[in-house]
């Protein structure tokens, strides 16, 4: 079996482009996926080692626990340097990393919770959503985890244990408890399920069941909230996140301004960027820490701030960008002209706009010696430059030549519409004179259309690297490299995974 794939397989997000919507996207990834698990299942499982995006690695993870491996198949001997755990070991890894709300997410494929993902029910799968939830989880982090997901802890739960054991459980049968909660400390789990299911936990004394005091909060508030008791709901919100405390005020209808629900409830640093503008409209100013942003919602919100004409805090935004890209990982390619289309398609679509404009500024970041960066297309009539016009990217490559750096980078969408194969044209044009210099097609558009891999290509000799985040265009490298040589890329992924997790 030859393999046509590329690292889209562990960038892919289902949000559409510019040009084609995710259904069909999904369905070429999904291939990709489906060949590679046919042609090697441990070299599909370690794959997911590499850097990937949360969604790639949930939907790779359903695959691998929706088809269990028979014991004693001969065709799926366990490899060399890893035990017979290591496929539960990578998935309960990769969730590690997650942040919480996109490990969840990922859970929830296995109940069924996305268009795309059918319900699987097996043991497996219950050990892995009850170790995720329970396993060394320390009272703090329960107490936290109750608060913020209750409704997706609570699906997770009734999936793994089903409804019958579930009911037992609640109601006290020791016997069904010990089987599912007996590996974990019971006296911790117990509180914490009875909260999800809506039941009140009860404490004893001294240290025989821990105090949760959020979730302690949580029925205060709405207790309070229900009975309408102003007071004692102000007390109780100052241990719950904001948008537990505006749910129980919207729900209830309760006569508190929401100025009040955002200075007394609690946020964390991406949570007060997302709400900083909605915050504002309610008459509150939340102070954002900049520094702690990530490199692409800095970008995002400085565009969100001055198309929308809101100029409060460009400045310290402009300053975190910029120490931001200092302090970035740099990539040496030598002397390099960076080519960026800034035509319409880049606008992306509506679920993620500018993604792809946004996500070239990030990538330039990573590139160390450049010379020149060179826009094609785009407005230039407000602060910030806007992907606007048609493509027109072939007199872009004209300029970089004429620079006669050792590489060009361009980075761009693959779709062109001004004397479309023209960029073809004078890249092949100036090689068969003699033009010595290296050119890298970088696309942050996932395309379904593409004849090959998961991205469309400029120039017929040269594959494109679909760097979806700024942060995998090292793994697109080295991924790109090794795909020639999968016994080469499994020793190498085995090696990772001991480094990583931990060998035989």
């Amino acid at each position: 079996m030859t393999l046509t794939i590329d690292s889209g397989i562990l960038q892919y997000i289902p949000k559409g482009t510019y040009y084609e919507g995710k259904d069909e996207q999904f369905n070429k990834i999904w291939k990709m996926w489906s060949d590679l698990f046919t042609y090697d299942r441990y070299l599909f499982s370690l794959s997911t080692l590499l850097e990937g995006t949360g969604f790639s690695k949930g939907m790779m993870a359903h695959l691998l626990l929706s088809n269990p491996v028979e014991k004693g198949n001969k065709e799926l001997m366990i490899p060399d340097g890893v035990d017979e755990q290591f496929e539960k070991k990578i998935i309960m890894y990769n969730l590690s990393k997650e942040k919480m709300p996109r490990a969840l997410k990922n859970l929830l494929f296995l109940a069924g919770k996305d268009s795309n993902a059918s319900k699987v029910n097996n043991s497996r799968t219950r050990k892995v959503i009850l170790d995720y939830l329970f396993k060394d989880k320390q009272p703090e982090e329960l107490d936290s985890m109750a608060i913020n997901f209750k409704k997706k802890m609570a699906i997770l739960v009734r999936h793994a244990l089903g409804k019958y054991d579930l009911h037992k459980v609640l109601n006290g049968n020791i016997k069904t408890i010990n089987k599912f909660f007996g590996r974990y400390s019971v006296r911790h789990d117990l509180p914490i399920v009875f909260h999800l299911f809506d039941k009140r936990p009860v404490y004893g004394s001294g240290d025989v069941v821990p105090y949760f005091k959020k979730v302690e909060s949580y029925w205060e508030a709405r207790d309070a909230a229900r009975s309408g008791d102003i007071d004692k709901f102000r007390n109780a919100i100052k241990n719950l996140p904001v948008r537990t405390a505006m749910g129980f005020r919207n729900t209830f209808k309760l006569p508190i301004d929401k100025e009040e629900i955002y200075k007394k409830s609690t946020m964390g640093e991406k949570e007060k960027l997302q709400m900083e503008t909605a915050a504002k409209k309610s008459g509150v100013k939340i102070k954002v820490d900049y520094a702690k942003q990530d490199l692409y919602d800095l970008w995002k919100a400085l565009y969100h701030k001055i198309l929308s004409g809101n100029e409060d805090n460009i400045e310290k935004i402009n300053t975190a960008i910029e120490t931001k890209q200092e302090k970035l990982p740099y990539i040496d390619l030598g002397d390099t002209v960076v080519l960026i289309d800034a035509s319409h398609s880049m606008l992306g679509s509506k679920e993620r706009p500018l993604h792809p404009f946004l996500t070239s500024l990030c990538i330039s970041a990573t590139l160390n010696n450049i010379r020149e960066i060179i826009f094609t297309g785009g407005d230039n009539s407000k602060e910030v430059l806007v992907p606007s016009g048609s493509t027109k990217l072939w007199s872009g490559l004209l300029k970089a030549i004429e620079l006669k750096p050792k590489t060009i980078v361009v980075i761009s969408d693959g779709y062109e519409n001004t004397m479309q194969g023209m960029f073809n044209k004078v890249y092949e044009h100036y090689k068969t004179k003699g033009h010595d210099f290296n050119l890298l097609h970088i696309n942050p558009v996932f395309a379904a259309s593409a004849s090959e891999g998961s991205s469309r290509r400029l120039v017929a000799d040269i594959n494109p690297m679909p760097v979806e985040n700024y942060k995998y265009l090292e793994t697109e490298i080295i991924f790109n490299k090794m795909i020639e040589n999968t016994t080469l890329v499994k020793k190498l992924l085995i090696n990772k995974y001991q480094k990583l997790i931990g060998g035989v």
